[in-house]
């Protein structure tokens, strides 16, 4: 996997998790107990938000592995296409291809 790709991937991971913790903090009060889904504890929703922050730390230290604190990235996302947005990638194909169809076309047209 390319740097670019595993910089996304990571990127994306931090994502998810804010996600995650914006839905749980509306979902969820704070005086409800949950259960850990692999150990079968009882945890509250602190544990859980505590828990996940130290995700979010790793997930930076491992971006700054990556990236060597942001030396290594230079340059890899200055093009127009992105990584994981296919959707965009096809607009931005589709608006390329019309230019270029527009640009030959003649000017004036002459009709008989």
């Amino acid at each position: 996997m390319n740097l670019a790709r595993q910089i996304n991937s990571r990127l994306d991971e931090l994502l998810e998790i804010e996600s995650e913790i914006k839905r749980m903090n509306s979902e969820i009060t704070d005086k409800e107990i949950l259960t850990n889904i692999n150990t079968g504890d009882k945890i509250s929703k602190t544990e859980v938000i505590k828990s996940v922050s130290d995700m979010k730390s790793q997930i930076v230290e491992d971006l700054n592995k990556l990236t060597n604190g942001g030396k290594n990235c230079r340059d890899i996302f200055t093009n127009d296409y992105y990584v994981n947005d296919l959707t965009q990638d096809k607009e931005i194909v589709q608006k390329q291809t019309a230019d270029t169809l527009n640009k030959s076309k003649p000017k004036d047209i002459e009709s008989n």
